[in-house]
């Protein structure tokens, strides 16, 4: 009988935290997939709670190459900088910033498409482990990752999970991005690792809801351009009060110590191979 279970990866247990996602990374279908939600949790001075959204940003979670690929969440800022890194220089020796106030706030799956198979992780993330094989299959991340897992497990698609996910996560969207490894396909559209671009698309056409009043997790909210809170949103965005971002809970618990960034070098070492760097 074919037996499945959650497991936690290398990372530390989920703690509660800020915005997040959720990415899927369907081993078995050897596909990636994320939403493409970015959004800045906020408390204004009416005491109540806020999530300023964005769905149809070009800066995209996955960031792919021809033999490699990265998916990103966390802190929206830092999010560019190792995006900017990941396109341009991939110097081991330097590596972008992790930590804000020695917090971690960046969750990283480096993955090499040929053998399919993660070679750097950093971030909580779950698992699902199949018992008969005694292997992981897929690996799941976000606040969206239980309901992505179970979607997952029934019907064995990472694009239908992500979807299913932001029925029951509001910091999930149902637009879906995806790099297929076995065909090459890929619905990314852009490399764009300008932070500002997030914060643009979130002033022109973001929405913002209020959870103190509106809770429901799949609430769509109002365009921020009519809300009465918009001023006040958009010059927290502005003023960098308030960051966009894509995090992962418990993603504070991960300890970039040299150890870890010793196996992240190998990783990039191999990556670098991969694109005949």
């Amino acid at each position: 009988m074919y037996h499945l279970g959650f497991q936690l990866c290398t990372i530390p247990k989920k703690i509660r935290e800020f915005t997040v996602t959720t990415t899927v990374y369907d081993i078995d279908g050897r596909q990636v997939s994320s939403d493409t939600r970015w959004s800045a949790s906020l408390v204004l001075s009416d005491g109540e709670k806020y999530i300023a959204y964005v769905d149809d940003c070009e800066f995209e979670k996955i960031a792919d190459l021809t033999n490699s690929v990265l998916v990103l969440a966390g802190n929206g800022v830092l999010i560019a900088q190792w995006k900017e890194w990941w396109y341009t220089s991939r110097d081991p020796k330097s590596l972008p910033p992790t930590d804000i106030n020695g917090q971690n706030v960046i969750s990283l799956l480096i993955i090499d498409k040929l053998k399919n198979e993660i070679i750097f992780d950093a971030g909580n993330k779950k698992a699902m482990f199949c018992y008969e094989t005694e292997r992981v299959i897929s690996v799941f991340s976000g606040s969206g990752d239980i309901h992505a897992a179970s979607c997952w497990d029934l019907n064995r698609c990472a694009k239908k999970a992500v979807e299913t996910a932001s029925n029951a996560d509001i910091y999930t969207s149902n637009i879906v991005r995806f790099v297929d490894f076995n065909s090459g396909e890929t619905n990314l559209e852009h490399t764009e690792f300008n932070y500002q671009c997030i914060v643009d698309a979130i002033m022109e056409r973001g929405f913002v809801v209020n959870l103190s009043t509106s809770p429901a997790a799949n609430e769509v909210g109002v365009p921020l351009s009519q809300d009465k809170v918009s001023k006040e949103i958009k010059e927290m965005l502005a003023s960098g009060k308030a960051v966009a971002s894509a995090p992962v809970p418990g993603i504070g618990k991960f300890q970039w110590n040299q150890e870890q960034k010793d196996k992240l070098a190998k990783a990039i070492e191999r990556v670098n191979e991969l694109e005949g760097m």
